[in-house]
């Protein structure tokens, strides 16, 4: 994996030969200058990737999300670069898992949720 982008609220890296997208999601996203760079930093990464890409999403190390509006443009951004699929990985935090999930209701975002990152990119390399 190569990193495109980072700060303390996020990493962003790809693998180009897997065609996949990492994001490393961490801190608490409730300041919106923490995060002000994030939809162009995802603009990046997605320039690295081929239609058909996945995505694993790595919520381990957040500690708390308001700022909602911002994954669902990224989102958004995924669909419409030709995302596939994205595994979310989740530390046991069930509120975050219940609040990511029902945003993705809204996009349509095509994710399955996991406690495992291994179980995660297991799921990814099926086609």
């Amino acid at each position: 994996m190569r990193t495109v982008a980072t700060n303390d609220h996020y990493v962003i890296g790809v693998d180009e030969a897997k065609n996949r997208l990492f994001f490393v999601m961490k801190g608490d996203w409730t300041a919106t200058e923490a995060v002000s760079n994030w939809l162009e930093d995802v603009k990046k990464a997605l320039q690295h990737m081929r239609p058909g890409f996945t995505e694993l999403i790595d919520w381990t190390e957040v500690s708390a999300i308001v700022l909602t509006d911002y994954i669902a443009g990224a989102q958004q951004l995924a669909i419409n670069a030709g995302l596939r699929k994205a595994a979310r990985v989740y530390s046991g935090e069930k509120f975050l898992k219940l609040q990511m999930d029902s945003l993705s209701r809204k996009t349509s975002f095509p994710v399955e949720s996991f406690f495992s990152k291994e179980d995660a990119e297991a799921w990814l390399d099926k086609s």
